[in-house]
C-alpha cells in the first residue's frame, strides 16, 4: 500500500512539474508576442546569409555613421544620441545575433565573423558610401576589426570607452563578472520558461543604466525575449577570447581616431567585492589601455568625459553627439 501511494504522489509531483513548465513556456510566448507588438522593429531586417539583422538608419549625409555597441546591447543603447547625431549626417545602428531585435544564433561569433557580418549587411542594405565607425567598449574591438578586414570607404573610427585586446592579461580580476556569468547561466535556461520575466530580474539590470520612460520599456521588452540571456551568454563566451592576445592591437595607421573615455573619479564597489584602492589601480591601467589606443593611429586624439562612468553615450550623450557630428563634418570637408 505505502509503495502504491508513493508512486501516486510521484505522478501527481511530475505532473505539477510539467503543468508548471508549460504554463511558464506559455506566458513567456505570450508576453514575449506582446512586446514584439508594443515594440515593433524601428529599422528594416535583413537576411544576412540566413539570419535575420535589425538595421536602423535615420538621418541624411555622407559619411555616414556606423554604431557598434558594447555586450548585452544593441540599437537601444544609442536612444540618447542618435537624434543629435541624425542632424549632422546618417546615423545608423544595428543589432548583433540574439540583441533586440536581431535573430540569435544560439553559438560563439569571434570578431571576424562579426565584422565580415556587419560588412555582409551594409552592402545589402547598400550603405555605399564613406563611413565613420563608432565602436562602445567590446564594439570598439569589433570596429577595429572591421578596419583591418574591410577598410575600403572608411575614414574615420570613435572609440567610446573602448576594451583593449590585452585587458584580460593586465586588469586585475573582477568577481563581478563571474557573478554575472553565473546568473547568465541561470538565465538561458529559465527565460524561456517565464521565470525571469516573472521575477523582474533584468529590470534591475536596466535601472543601474538610468534609462526611463518609452526607452527603458523598449529596452526590457527586448531583454525578456526568450533567447535574450543565451545571446548575451554566447557574446560574453566569445568576447572573452577576444582580449587575451599576447600581442598590443594593430596599427591604424593615420585614420583620423577619436577616442573618448571614462574620467568620473573611481569608486569603490562592494557587490563586484572591489575597495577604492583596487578601483584607482584598475583605472589606472585602464587609462594606459586608453593612451595606446590613441596611438595606434598618427592622427588619434584623447577627450576624457569627466562626468561619465563606463557607458559615456548614457552619462554625457552631449559630448559623444559633439564628438561625432565633429568629426563627420571634417570629414565631409576633405572628402571634397
Amino acid at each position: 500500500m505505502l509503495a502504491k501511494i508513493s508512486k501516486i504522489a510521484l505522478k501527481i509531483a511530475l505532473g505539477v512539474i510539467v503543468v508548471t513548465v508549460a504554463s511558464g513556456a506559455t506566458y513567456q510566448f505570450v508576453q514575449a508576442r506582446n512586446d514584439r507588438l508594443a515594440f515593433p522593429t524601428p529599422g528594416i531586417i535583413y537576411d544576412v546569409d540566413g539570419i535575420d539583422l535589425h538595421l536602423d538608419c535615420r538621418g541624411e549625409g555622407s559619411p555616414t555613421v556606423v554604431m557598434e555597441a558594447g555586450l548585452t546591447s544593441g540599437s537601444n543603447s544609442w536612444l540618447q544620441v542618435w537624434q543629435g547625431i541624425s542632424e549632422t549626417t546618417r546615423f545608423c545602428a544595428y543589432d548583433r545575433p540574439g540583441i533586440d531585435w536581431s535573430e540569435a544564433i544560439g553559438r560563439t561569433a569571434d570578431s571576424k565573423e562579426i565584422s565580415d557580418r556587419l560588412h555582409r549587411l551594409l552592402e545589402i542594405a547598400e550603405i555605399n558610401d564613406d563611413k565613420i565607425l563608432i565602436g562602445m567598449s567590446a564594439g570598439g574591438v569589433y570596429v577595429r576589426e572591421y578596419y583591418h578586414n574591410h577598410p575600403e570607404g572608411i575614414v574615420g573610427m570613435v572609440l567610446i570607452d573602448s576594451s583593449h585586446e590585452q585587458q584580460a592579461n593586465r586588469l586585475p580580476a573582477n568577481d563581478g563578472d563571474d557573478a554575472f556569468q553565473t546568473f547568465l547561466n541561470f538565465c538561458r535556461f529559465l527565460q524561456p520558461l517565464g521565470l525571469i520575466r516573472a521575477m523582474g530580474s533584468l529590470e534591475t539590470f536596466i535601472d543601474q543604466v538610468g534609462i526611463e520612460g518609452e526607452g527603458k520599456q523598449s529596452w526590457l521588452a527586448n531583454l525578456n525575449q526568450s533567447s535574450s540571456c543565451s545571446s548575451i551568454y554566447w557574446e560574453m563566451q566569445s568576447f572573452n577570447e577576444e582580449v587575451k592576445d599576447e600581442q598590443p592591437p594593430k596599427s591604424l595607421g593615420d585614420l583620423p581616431l577619436i577616442v573618448l573615455s571614462q574620467g568620473i573619479e573611481p569608486e569603490a564597489i562592494p557587490e563586484a567585492g572591489i575597495s577604492k584602492e583596487q578601483a584607482i589601480e584598475e583605472r589606472q591601467i585602464w587609462n594606459e589601455l586608453q593612451l595606446e589606443l590613441t596611438g595606434l593611429s598618427t592622427n588619434g586624439r584623447r577627450f576624457l568625459a569627466m562626468d561619465s562612468g563606463h557607458v559615456i553615450q548614457f552619462d554625457q550623450p552631449e559630448l559623444v553627439i559633439e564628438k561625432i557630428s565633429q568629426l563627420a563634418l571634417r570629414q565631409r570637408v576633405s572628402s571634397k
